[in-house]
């Protein structure tokens, strides 16, 4: 049966419209490739970017350890050159004097350290003489702790370290370059000497202290 011209044009343009679909389906596919592609690249840039960014994260970080360890050394130096100064300050006006608590001593011992079994201290100044014995503690800033550790550790842990000074009186002594009035009241009901810095010289307030 002939093909009339409505019924050719009609087969051309769905043969044209098949074709120009193949096409579309050819670059949507084209494109759909390309956009994946495109998200590896940006999942890979991603990847290196966090991989970076972790890298630079961890070197700031051993750095900041780095600086903040620096740091603790400078003020754990400035702290121990502060006490080195305030021990040596007080240390020199006792032995200047040799007296404390209205005690004439002997002999001076600066930074005794003593250690019997898993016991171990250190006492800063130790005056004595044949019937007495001051502990004096020196602080670059007392606190209550301070005095209250000078009859609750530094004295029996002495007693404990030297026995042949059993029979002596023992007086107890805190230095430092400041005090505040909680510290001051602690020291004087307990007995304790208090010696702080007034100009360049050594103010001794002892009136209260008592033998242990």
């Amino acid at each position: 049966m002939p093909t009339t011209r409505d019924e050719a044009m009609t087969f051309e343009k769905v043969w044209a419209m098949f074709q120009d679909i193949g096409r579309k389906q050819e670059e949507t596919y084209r494109q759909m490739k390309e956009t994946d592609r495109q998200m590896k690249e940006t999942e890979r840039i991603l990847k290196e970017s966090g991989k970076e960014t972790d890298r630079i994260l961890q070197k700031l970080g051993k750095e900041t350890d780095r600086l903040i360890e620096e740091n603790w050394q400078l003020i754990g130096g400035m702290a121990n050159s502060d006490g080195d100064a305030a021990e040596e300050h007080f240390a020199s006006s006792l032995e200047s004097k040799m007296m404390f608590a209205g005690q004439h001593y002997d002999a001076i011992i600066r930074n005794l350290n003593k250690k019997t079994g898993n016991l171990r201290d250190e006492f800063d100044i130790v005056l004595y003489n044949c019937t007495s014995v001051a502990i004096v503690e020196i602080k670059n800033k007392a606190n209550q702790e301070d005095v209250t550790k000078l009859v609750t550790q530094k004295l029996p842990n002495f007693r404990t370290f030297f026995p042949e000074y059993k029979d002596h009186a023992i007086y107890l002594g805190i230095g430092s370059m400041s005090f505040d009035s909680r510290v001051v009241t602690t020291a004087q009901e307990l007995g304790i000497g208090i010696l702080r810095q007034k100009g360049d010289t050594i103010e001794a307030d002892t009136g209260f202290v008592r033998a242990y």
